[in-house]
């Protein structure tokens, strides 16, 4: 028994499926179409195949080329409560007896007290650390704090600083509170470290300059410190938990 004979293209002598109707490689044709379905793998039934979309049973129109529609008001209707229709305006109020109550704020009110709590109390807190920071040196080497200051200023002068941030910049950069804002309920809404390190020294000039921050404190509609205005933060009051 003699093995059939390969079947190829007689033009560009490809070898070819015995199914095949026509060359992958050259598209010549190799036997007539046939009716019905086409063959698989048959590259000239894509010609056949029509990629019309479906048609919508809904259509909007191009945003732009609607005409605008007029609206006649008169002048009486734009003089009444906006959100008001004649429904509401003739319903019977429910309770006419009790007395009107005040309409609520949309927008918070900033506490001012407790601000100007914890900036005073970190005020005490931060003479009281450079007296006590100044008169241990000055105990040890048996002279006045005074006469320590004045003789070795550019020593103590950069020694009280660093200890001063320190004071501020450990608990605002891990916690986002310094040493009194959490007894005070006051936080800084901040997850960066660098914003709190920004603000924690910022923080110590408005506690060492503690009159003028309150004096800002006092002219700003907000209530706010000097650190807020020289840092363009904003210290807010911490939330308290929900019970379940």
């Amino acid at each position: 028994m003699t093995a059939p004979a390969r079947r190829t293209c007689p033009s560009c002598q490809t070898r070819l499926s015995p199914l095949a109707a026509e060359c992958p490689e050259c598209g010549l044709g190799l036997a007539p179409p046939r009716q019905g379905r086409p063959l698989l793998f048959q590259a000239s039934a894509l010609a056949q195949v029509a990629f019309t979309p479906p048609p919508r049973t809904l259509t909007a129109p191009a945003l732009g080329r609607v005409a605008p529609i007029a609206v006649e008001v008169s002048p009486d209707e734009l003089l009444q409560a906006p959100f008001q229709d004649s429904a509401s305006a003739a319903a019977p109020e429910p309770f006419p007896d009790l007395p009107p109550q005040p309409a609520l704020s949309a927008e918070p009110t900033t506490s001012f007290w407790p601000l100007v709590k914890v900036e005073a109390s970190e005020a005490l807190l931060l003479a009281a650390l450079q007296g006590l920071a100044l008169l241990l040196p000055a105990w040890v080497l048996g002279i006045s704090p005074t006469r320590l200051l004045v003789g070795a200023w550019f020593f103590v002068v950069p020694y009280l600083f660093a200890l001063s941030w320190v004071l501020f910049l450990a608990p605002l950069g891990l916690t986002g509170q310094s040493p009194m804002m959490g007894y005070f309920g006051v936080t800084l809404p901040e997850n960066t470290p660098e914003r709190r390190i920004a603000f924690s020294l910022v923080h110590l000039v408005s506690v060492a300059c503690f009159p003028l921050s309150f004096l800002c404190m006092v002219l700003s509609p907000r209530h706010q410190t000097l650190a807020e205005l020289l840092s363009g933060q904003e210290l807010l009051a911490r939330p308290m938990p929900r019970l379940r």
